[in-house]
């Protein structure tokens, strides 16, 4: 079995998280790769019990954890204290890291715990920039196509894929460091900090002069008393009052989780002006109607105006990107 190595200065942690449930604090697992030089050195994982030890039964059957299997074990902040210094000052990479980034916020943010400091990106947004054209960049495709061993949905496995995927594309592309990512592949390197982080930025056409925006978000403005705060909301629709993309951050700052498609966890859907006068008057996009389908069968999920909206975020009109 192949496997690639850089004798150059790549080095990073790749971490994996599995869940409860829909929770994003809901940690049962961890997952930890450490790439040292361009080589994986170590790689491990520990389980862990959630505040609640309550399993959707979704997530035990993709990942095989459950109540029973993590009740001994300790939770999320006793074992943070043992990871912390493995983040703290180092690049971190996840497949997907827009989910795994998000967990670790939120479990921090739940056990009151301060922020690492840290640069990340997703190998996830590397494979799509680095091998265009694949029919899936997901774990498994992408693990059997460069033939990496894979048990996925554990922890573990999936940090390591994660670690040697990211290994193969600086091995294609001449990646020599971390920094490399953004100079090369034109991808935003992400941060956290104590107080809030900026995301990994999105994917932009490659050779394209695109002006890059940075994007803070401060999680010291989080109020757990915010009538969004842990909420999951999708927006569908141009917004009149400011960009989808300073809803988000305002979504993400009230404690909120924002979404790009209608899932089972969504709770609110909101609708910029148009998608709201089209919606009174029994107009509805493929959007809409999948979300009517998921609060018929699953939970019911509330609609909002964009005027509404505002209100639960109490900041009227005002609010703008740093």
């Amino acid at each position: 079995m192949r496997y690639f190595s850089l004798s150059l200065t790549m080095d990073f942690i790749a971490l994996d998280f599995e869940t409860a449930n829909a929770s994003r604090g809901s940690v049962c697992e961890i997952g930890v790769s450490i790439v040292q030089s361009g080589e994986v050195r170590e790689t491990f994982s520990r389980l862990v019990r959630p505040k609640s030890n309550w399993f959707h039964p979704m997530n035990t059957q993709i990942h095989g954890i459950d109540a029973l299997q993590v009740a001994r074990e300790p939770e999320f902040d006793t074992v943070w204290q043992e990871m912390q210094a493995i983040f703290d000052s180092h690049n971190v990479v996840a497949h997907n890291a827009s989910f795994d980034i998000s967990v670790l916020r939120h479990a921090l943010t739940e056990y009151e715990l301060p922020f690492p400091s840290f640069s990340y990106t997703c190998s996830l947004m590397v494979a799509r920039r680095a091998w265009q054209g694949l029919g899936s960049y997901g774990l498994s495709a992408l693990s059997q196509r460069f033939n990496i061993r894979l048990k996925h949905h554990s922890a573990a496995s999936d940090a390591e894929a994660c670690a040697r995927i990211l290994l193969r594309a600086a091995e294609d592309h001449q990646l020599s460091c971390f920094e490399d990512i953004e100079n090369h592949l034109e991808i935003q390197i992400g941060k956290v900090y104590p107080g809030g982080y900026l995301p990994s930025g999105k994917l932009k056409k490659c050779g394209a002069k695109a002006k890059k925006q940075e994007v803070q978000v401060d999680l010291s403005k989080i109020n757990r008393n915010h009538p969004l705060f842990g909420k999951y909301v999708v927006f569908t629709g141009a917004l009149k009052s400011m960009k989808r993309q300073e809803a988000q951050v305002a979504l993400l700052e009230a404690g909120g989780h924002y979404t790009n498609n209608v899932t089972y966890q969504t709770q609110y859907m909101v609708l910029g002006e148009k998608s709201f006068t089209n919606f009174t008057e029994g107009i509805k996009s493929s959007k809409l109607m999948q979300a009517e389908r998921l609060s018929n069968n699953r939970r019911p999920i509330e609609f909002l105006s964009e005027q509404q909206f505002l209100k639960l975020l109490k900041l009227g009109n005002s609010f703008k990107i740093r």
